[in-house]
């Protein structure tokens, strides 16, 4: 029981994370230049993607009654945003 409530909650941190990077991402592309706003649009396509991937196969896993391996399935996502992040950060962007 506490290993599935485990997963669910690194997949709703997920969740949440990804909205809130792209929401951060747009927030940012407010004044930017063409080749700039390309970029971010990729950005938040493939939060979206590794989002949807990693939401997908968290809940097949957790169909399958293996929680643990869905809970590390479930918070891919948010250490890629957080990777992105500290990347974006680093480089100024």
């Amino acid at each position: 029981m506490i290993p599935t409530i485990v997963a669910i909650l690194a997949s709703i941190t997920s969740v949440l994370t990804s909205l809130g990077t792209i929401v951060m991402i747009m927030a940012g592309l407010a004044n930017s230049k063409p080749a700039q706003l390309t970029q971010g649009k990729w950005m938040m396509w493939s939060i979206v993607a590794v989002q949807a991937i990693a939401l997908a196969a968290s809940i097949w896993l957790m169909m399958k009654h293996k929680p643990w391996p869905a809970t590390i399935v479930g918070i891919i996502p948010f250490v890629c945003v957080v990777a992105l992040l500290v990347v974006l950060v680093k480089i100024e962007w």
